[in-house]
């Protein structure tokens, strides 16, 4: 499993709503296009007005091909939300336990 951390800044409070809306009907239909998507988890700081972001992935290569398209659609979402993109970095999960589903 690997995991891609989206770290966002100028999360305002007010952007937050239409952020949570563009996710569900907008980047989560994109991202399940991808071979290899496993999930997505969405991380909101108001108080520090920041966000993050951690797509799954199946494998490396997965993630990889996905980033070549999802890079230039996350600037447009990114801009489109206003939020800053600060980083966008590819881990390995070498250990993946979830025990509750969708919320």
């Amino acid at each position: 499993m690997y995991a891609r951390l989206l770290s966002f800044s100028d999360a305002d409070a007010e952007k937050r709503d239409n952020a949570i809306q563009t996710i569900r009907e907008t980047v989560l239909p994109t991202l399940r296009k991808h071979e290899g998507f496993a999930g997505h988890i969405a991380l909101y700081d108001a108080q520090n007005q920041r966000a993050k972001a951690i797509l799954l992935w199946e494998s490396e290569e997965t993630a990889e091909a996905a980033e070549v398209e999802l890079a230039e659609f996350r600037r447009g979402m990114t801009s489109r939300i206003g939020f800053t993109l600060e980083s966008a970095d590819l881990y390995e999960a070498p250990i993946f336990e979830l025990e509750t589903a969708r919320v």
